[in-house]
């Protein structure tokens, strides 16, 4: 039977406020992106305790939906549009405006290649489409796990260029894994 003995996460105490962008920075293995997927509800801590917005447990499931994430790569289908891939998760969400789509697209830059299939998209393309499926149902909080890896100097720029006019436009809070 196999124990494990390494804590990934182990006595982080932040309190973070609206409208800033945070970024996670430490060494591999530091668990920076299992605190993340803690987060974002894609995992559990083994023991200890966190809160969002004031919950806690299992009251977390009340605001899940206030946390948009894009962790390691986003999910797409590569045969499809990106307008269809963000029109999927808004339905999803209850939201079947295709001008809420549309803006989407060109929040993150995408407007041009809103009807190209993603399979046809750069690295970059596809983070900026990443990031707008975590924009989906405009959260308070976006979490984003090293958002700019592999992308080229412009792409880095337009990326954090799209982050920072998010969270001034929208108040919204941004944590951000950091290599």
């Amino acid at each position: 039977v196999y124990k494990r003995q390494h804590k990934a996460v182990d006595e982080i105490n932040m309190h973070i406020k609206r409208g800033g962008i945070y970024g996670f920075i430490g060494r591999n293995g530091a668990g920076k992106t299992t605190f993340l997927k803690m987060i974002s509800g894609l995992t559990t801590p083994s023991s200890g305790d966190y809160s969002l917005f004031g919950y806690s447990g299992k009251e977390l499931s009340k605001v899940r939906s206030r946390v948009g994430c894009l962790i390691e790569e986003p999910g797409l289908y590569i045969n499809m549009s990106a307008y269809d891939n963000l029109m999927i998760k808004a339905k999803l969400f209850g939201i079947s405006d295709k001008k809420y789509v549309s803006e989407l697209l060109d929040m993150v830059g995408l407007a041009d290649v809103g009807k190209k299939k993603t399979k046809n998209f750069s690295l970059g393309m596809k983070q900026r489409l990443g990031i707008g499926m975590a924009l989906v149902g405009e959260p308070d909080l976006l979490v984003l796990d090293e958002p700019i890896n592999g992308l080229d100097p412009q792409g880095i720029a337009e990326v954090r260029d799209t982050i920072q006019n998010l969270c001034a436009q929208q108040d919204m809070l941004s944590l951000i894994h950091i290599s």
